[in-house]
């Protein structure tokens, strides 16, 4: 089992599902029709089609159990007045996106002894839900790590138990992370009670960072947690602005996106020695495991510090493509698997395959990009 990929459910690219729902269950996805008709179908024969989300659905990802999960992230994440995120469920046979989280239905039963020093459950009425992690433990438990902004900078931990269509989460404890740190990215560790975190800046000059990260400087580290032993930066993992993450399924390497160095680089996992590096000609962001072992890459299309601030603070919009590439961890190797434009979609984030229809996640606005094999290929 690929660590972060929980279920294998068909070979890479197999026959797509039957459909994926928008945000009001049962509602059917809107075609993407104000796109050119040759955009629907890419290079790589993709149809694409455009989904109704929540704001900023930044993260997906795909449970043992066949549960997909979508963070909501808030309009401002890291702020005392952003606004409040949701993390959702999105089953995505039936193709129903519900909320899950914060919701009255999740009970709070706090694991002291794995999570002692938790302060307790956060302050839902703020949460802003970002980077997000699975794992499936030898009992079969499932765990759901959730980086959350509001209130706190902190990665919450759920259990996660299979009810009908709609699982039943648990709060389960949390941890604070060190002071100043922004955490992005989460990924269980395999080989221990714990979990790595991308800390992608430091909250504190956050415009200077992002200035060093198109410099491709250094502004933030990976971070361990474990029980017994709190928080530790894994050694010479300094990097410009770590951002998804991924571990090979012995737990010895990380896979880390640097956003800003554009490039993902294989760490040892305890010396932090830079065992690879894969140059891509974006700004990666999320990781996911395939089936098949590769992990799907994708991420934004941003010229320079201007052009992002731009985006962020001005009037600009984000350019309308998406590219999806396969990294190889065996060869460190990648392979272009869909590349496009679609008018109303920009700042791709996640790639997820599901049975071989891939979702794509944004950070801006609130649409999923559907992609699923064209009937020609």
């Amino acid at each position: 089992m690929h660590p972060g990929r929980s279920a294998h459910r068909g070979a890479f690219l197999a026959v797509p599902l039957a459909g994926l729902l928008a945000l009001t269950a049962c509602t059917s996805p809107t075609e993407a029709t104000e796109a050119d008709p040759a955009s629907a179908e890419t290079e790589n024969a993709w149809q694409a089609q455009l989904l109704d989300a929540p704001h900023k659905p930044e993260d997906l990802i795909e449970l043992a159990s066949g549960t997909v999960f979508v963070s909501g992230m808030s309009a401002d994440p890291g702020s005392a007045d952003g606004g409040s995120g949701s993390l959702y469920t999105m089953d995505p046979v039936t193709g129903e996106l519900a909320i899950a989280w914060p919701a009255p239905e999740v009970e709070e039963t706090q694991n002291m002894e794995r999570f002692g020093e938790c302060p307790g459950p956060p302050d839902t009425s703020i949460a802003s839900p970002h980077g997000l992690g699975a794992e499936t433990a030898e009992d079969g438990t499932e765990h759901l790590y959730v980086v959350n902004h509001g209130g706190r900078e902190s990665v919450e931990v759920f259990e996660v138990t299979a009810a009908g269509s709609v699982p039943d989460l648990t709060w389960v404890g949390c941890s604070i992370l060190p002071e100043g740190s922004f955490g992005n990215g989460v990924v269980a560790d395999p080989r221990s009670d714990g979990f790595y975190v991308t800390d992608f800046l430091d909250l504190a000059d956050m415009e200077g960072e992002f200035e060093r990260a198109f410099a491709d400087e250094p502004t933030g580290a990976v971070l361990h947690w474990t029980p017994e032993g709190g928080w530790n930066q894994v050694p010479d993992s300094q990097m410009s602005t770590p951002n998804g993450i991924a571990v090979s399924e012995d737990g010895a390497s990380l896979y880390v996106a640097s956003w800003g160095g554009r490039e993902i680089v294989e760490l040892d996992a305890v010396t932090g020695e830079r065992l690879s590096a894969a140059p891509i000609d974006l700004m990666p962001d999320n990781l996911r495991y395939t089936d098949d072992g590769r992990i799907l890459v994708t991420g934004h299309v941003i010229d320079d510090f201007d052009t992002f601030l731009g985006y962020e603070f001005g009037d600009l919009e984000p350019e309308e493509r998406y590219d999806v590439y396969a990294l190889s961890p065996d060869t460190f190797t990648l392979e272009p698997i869909a590349q496009g434009n679609v008018p109303g979609f920009g700042n791709p984030t996640t790639a997820l395959d599901v049975d071989g229809r891939i979702f794509v996640g944004s950070v801006a606005g609130d649409k999923i990009l559907q992609l699923d094999p064209s009937e020609q290929s």
